[in-house]
């Protein structure tokens, strides 16, 4: 009964060791994936925001280009007036940005439009903000977006002055950003929760996820926290990603500056959404490790076999079900300390194998690693042979017997034969073959020299033409 007692109390006290022990783990284990789920989800935001600024920027460009192309054929036309207003008319409906085509005025009074809009006799070319915007661009450029009175949807006038005479003459289209607009609708899935490009200097926003927002001017002064930080930031001129705090959570915001405007593209992601998941679960998982814990002392007496079988496992090559590198090193060195002069050690290494992942690819690569192994398990099958697989095309075998230099040329002649019995009809443009390093137990007392000695006389067999054995 004593006997029992102090068993009973040795549990209890086991128990109550290791109940703390895995709560600590457990906590610590939910702050390590809580950081990971952070870090992931922020690497995301950051690339995804990346990949929209970049089609934006695209987009852009391919603008800019297409009314390039205008300028620089009009200016070719000169004053032939006709051939410049058959050509603008081409315009109008070739690019869904700007559908209406291009116009162009001076300060003569002239003004041509390719939609074939004719303005009220008080329209004065000069004074129009697309005209003034023109004249400071030797090139097509963007000015500041607007709000089109129209459609209610954002514009923005493409202008540049002409090279041309005699009056002092600008090109111009408005170009509509219903394209933004798509792509902030297009990035605000999972845990992106807003979008927006929002222009540098009068912080309009131009296209925005939420639809409402479009039109209406980012500042301190805005309803939302998050907003009236956003806006703090633009004018510190930052960028890249940053934590900035929001009405209801800290939010991780990404701040792109688009080229060829002062444009930003701002996309936000809300922390407690991001770890929303993980809080559901997290408290379940507390209980269920105390419940755990208790019982880890019962189940590791029952389950010792199956602990044992684990062990094992973590010995093996996934790929080939040897022995794997720390695997194999412990059992030489068991079978060193056993039998100390006797056995070989030999380092084994398939020749022209990246011919086969490079040719061929890697699961057919992984195939014949597997096919090579069997190949090693099957010919090396003895009580005392250790067979194992050091990494990549690499493997090792361990005899742990005593064998003459007649026995071993003999082996391992027969053993280059059948590996090419095996191979060179399945992959007969790759060649491949094996090359064979060996070392002695006996001139080599450690693990370390026999592995370092192993692998000096593999070198040689392979400077030596490869598909032999040397030994040293």
């Amino acid at each position: 009964m004593k006997a029992k007692r102090h068993y009973i109390w040795a549990n209890i006290k086991l128990v109550s060791t290791i109940v703390p022990i895995v709560l600590v783990m457990i906590i610590i284990y939910f702050m390590l994936v809580r950081q990971e789920i952070l870090a992931r989800s922020t690497e995301k935001l950051s690339l995804e925001s990346q990949y929209y600024a970049e089609k934006i920027s695209a987009w852009i460009d391919s603008v800019l280009n297409e009314v390039t192309i205008y300028k620089d054929m009009i200016e070719r036309l000169g004053l032939d007036q006709e051939a410049v207003y058959e050509l603008m008319g081409t315009s109008v409906d070739t690019h869904e940005a700007y559908p209406y085509g291009l116009y162009m005025g001076d300060d003569l009074g002239n003004y041509f439009d390719a939609s074939g809009w004719v303005p009220d006799e008080d329209y004065v070319v000069t004074e129009r903000d697309w005209y003034q915007e023109g004249l400071q661009h030797s090139l097509p450029a963007f000015g500041e977006p607007y709000v089109d009175a129209m459609t209610g949807g954002t514009c923005v006038s493409v202008t540049s002055r002409l090279n041309t005479s005699p009056g002092v003459t600008v090109l111009s289209t408005d170009v509509y950003l219903d394209y933004a607009a798509q792509l902030t609708k297009d990035i605000t899935y999972d845990k992106i929760e807003h979008a927006f490009f929002v222009t540098g200097k009068e912080r309009l926003i131009v296209a925005s996820s939420d639809t409402l927002l479009t039109g209406t001017v980012l500042s301190a002064d805005n309803d939302s926290i998050l907003y009236q930080n956003i806006s703090r930031l633009l004018d510190t001129g930052h960028t890249d990603q940053t934590e900035v705090i929001g009405d209801e959570s800290i939010y991780f915001v990404n701040i792109n500056a688009i080229p060829n405007t002062d444009w930003y593209f701002i996309t936000c992601m809300n922390r407690n959404e991001v770890l929303k998941d993980l809080w559901r679960i997290e408290f379940p998982m507390l209980i269920i490790a105390v419940i755990a814990s208790v019982l880890l002392f019962f189940l590791t007496s029952v389950f010792s076999k199956e602990m044992s079988s684990i062990r094992t496992k973590a010995r093996m090559d996934p790929l080939t079900k040897l022995l794997n590198r720390e695997g194999l090193e412990e059992l030489v060195r068991m079978s060193i300390a056993e039998r100390p002069e006797q056995g070989i050690f030999m380092i084994m290494d398939m020749d022209n194998f990246k011919l086969i992942n490079d040719q061929l690819g890697h699961p057919v690569g992984d195939q014949v690693l597997r096919e090579f192994a069997s190949i090693l398990e099957n010919y090396f099958n003895r009580n005392k042979d250790i067979v194992g697989r050091l990494g990549g095309d690499e493997f090792a075998v361990f005899t742990g017997r005593d064998i003459s230099d007649a026995e071993i040329n003999g082996m391992l002649n027969k053993f280059i034969s059948v590996v090419h019995q095996n191979f060179d009809s399945k992959y007969p443009d790759q060649k491949l073959s094996v090359s064979i390093g060996i070392s002695r137990t006996a001139d080599n007392a450690t693990y370390e020299l026999l592995y370092q000695s192993a692998d000096k006389a593999l070198y040689q067999a392979k400077g030596n033409g490869k598909d032999q054995f040397r030994m040293r």
